[in-house]
């Protein structure tokens, strides 16, 4: 499709129809910010999907490479042929973790910086993998964006903002304590892979909130709206939505929101917070 016929909102729509087999996990993560860049000097749309095409097909050069040099066809060459075209071919690294910048979680910026959060350079690494059909997913352990890769009965647990490491046990064990305390314990749930648009809303959950910090309420609605496009069945969006619903003046809506969250949540605590929210719309 010629780019000035381009509709990120279509193109999100049909995508929440999609299977996940189906997704293309790089489009759609330009397209959930396309529309806060078109018109502002916006280079090209074309140029960002160039460019992740550019990083499948070296990643799978890459790895044709190790095999012909006489590794195993196992998840650390694939892990290996990733983190030589990403990390250090590409140059892709992590902002400061302390230093939460609106451009480290928009994708776009991220390709034009180099340089992004773990969520964003995680659907790097999944959107390559996946075009190579390999198996890999995103895994959220203590709010922390991990990638997960398998093949051949095995797999193994990376952190694309530590250059593609490896995580095992005690890794992942420190990670939950040190995050969530050190009775916290490391269960098997945590590394439960997420599908693609489950990986996309926790990216877009980090602009949502940056906005929200910067106090640009429209634009947090925005990046609200279009994950509920995505992934209708996110009830804790309804939450989100009415609040700044509320905040933008827009009280019918937010009441609507918050009326459909009461309904879908079923945590006693939460209906209870959403309903005293409700009645100070009232």
């Amino acid at each position: 499709m010629p780019e000035d016929q381009f509709s990120a909102a279509n193109y999100i729509k049909a995508a929440a129809e999609q299977t996940d087999s189906e997704i293309d996990a790089g489009k759609l993560a330009l397209a959930m910010v396309y529309d806060d860049h078109s018109g502002l000097n916006f280079p090209s749309l074309q140029k960002y999907i160039h460019h992740l095409k550019i990083i499948k097909e070296q990643v799978m050069q890459h790895y044709h490479m190790l095999l012909d040099a006489g590794s195993d066809d196992d998840v650390g060459v694939r892990m290996a042929a990733l983190k030589s075209v990403i990390v250090e071919e590409f140059g892709y690294e992590a902002d400061d973790p302390q230093y939460e910048i609106l451009e480290s979680a928009d994708i776009i910026r991220v390709i034009d910086r180099g340089r992004g959060c773990a969520a964003s350079l995680g659907i790097l690494y999944l959107d390559a993998a996946r075009k190579c059909g390999w198996q890999i997913a995103g895994v959220e352990i203590a709010s922390q964006f991990l990638c997960r890769i398998e093949h051949g009965g095995k797999r193994q647990i990376f952190d694309p903002a530590l250059g593609c490491r490896p995580m095992h046990a005690h890794d992942l064990r420190a990670l939950v304590k040190g995050r969530l305390g050190k009775e916290a314990e490391l269960s098997f749930e945590y590394i439960d892979g997420m599908d693609v648009r489950s990986s996309l809303v926790h990216l877009c959950n980090l602009l949502k909130t940056r906005r929200i910090e910067m106090g640009e309420y429209e634009k947090a609605l925005d990046i609200i709206e279009r994950m509920r496009v995505l992934k209708p069945s996110e009830y804790r969006l309804l939450f989100d939505a009415g609040v700044l619903y509320a905040r933008t003046g827009q009280i019918d809506k937010a009441k609507a929101c918050l009326g459909a969250y009461i309904e879908k949540t079923p945590n006693p605590y939460d209906r209870y917070e959403a309903k005293a929210l409700l009645g100070d719309l009232e």
